[in-house]
């Protein structure tokens, strides 16, 4: 199902009550959270949602943008810990689901980063959407990378919008991580390693353990070196391997493992003795 079917189904009122929002990017994701909420809390008439003029549309926008705007009936819980966002915040968040809405005709509900939700935090919402005010019109957005990265009983109960791949790291910002790369792939033994680990680091954005973008980067300028330089072709395959590795290296991050221990023992594993 597309976002244009999903929002005629918002514009008419027949929008599941939960919905995950997956795939994309984090923005592209949190852009789709919003216009659905816009059409749904819109004081229009079907035909005309979102008209983007009402007092609902022009307050609804994702906290922390360049608008400074607030809608007491859409709310967003962000993540409240490192690694996950607890049950304590889940609960909290819920409490407002057992009000009337303040404003608009419903209340939406947003969850920025749903993969994050704790096991009791997901139970939590699980509850709630187990047992549902159907006095109120309430919808509630689970916004994360994967629908799998969610419970199955949340999966079970909730309608899914896929928005597509990832968004593709800059090709230019890859192509000059795959030249230093390639330069340090020259350094003999343990030396060299460090160095290509130390290339692959700078690519930062590595505080967050459940973002999947570093990791993202770095596979692509690996897999750009592999493909682009004159190496020996055991050396381009170890390369490929590594990229492939790369891409699957965020579920040890979310382990506590930190990202240089990470990158160094991959490039050890691939490159050494190369």
């Amino acid at each position: 199902m597309s976002l244009a079917a999903v929002q005629r189904l918002a514009a008419t009122g027949r929008l599941y009550p939960s919905l995950i929002l997956h795939g994309g990017g984090g923005e592209e994701r949190r852009q789709a959270a919003v216009s659905l909420a816009r059409i749904l809390l819109c004081e229009r008439e079907e035909g005309a949602r979102p008209c983007g003029e009402c007092r609902h549309c022009r307050r609804i926008e994702w906290p922390g943008g360049e608008v400074d705007v607030f809608h007491p009936d859409f709310q967003v819980l962000e993540r409240d810990l490192r690694t996950a966002t607890s049950v304590q915040a889940a609960k909290e968040f819920l409490r407002l689901a057992q009000v009337a809405p303040f404003e608009a005709r419903g209340q939406v509900f947003a969850v920025a980063d749903a993969e994050s939700l704790s096991g009791e935090a997901a139970n939590a919402f699980l509850k709630t959407l187990e047992e549902p005010d159907i006095r109120v019109p309430r919808n509630f957005f689970l916004l994360a990378p994967s629908q799998f990265d969610l419970l199955p009983t949340l999966r079970s109960r909730s309608m899914s919008l896929y928005l597509g791949g990832a968004e593709r790291p800059a090709e230019k910002r890859c192509a000059e991580l795959a030249e230093r790369l390639t330069a340090s792939l020259g350094e003999r033994g343990g030396v060299g390693l460090l160095c290509v680990a130390e290339v692959l680091k700078s690519c930062g954005g590595w505080e967050d353990p459940r973002d999947q973008r570093p990791w993202s980067v770095a596979a692509a300028a690996v897999s750009h070196a592999a493909r682009s330089g004159e190496l020996p072709r055991p050396l381009r395959s170890a390369l490929l391997e590594l990229a492939q590795e790369l891409l699957e290296a965020p579920a040890m991050r979310v382990r506590g493992i930190t990202p240089q221990r990470i990158l160094e023992g991959l490039v050890h594993r691939h490159l050494a003795g190369l």
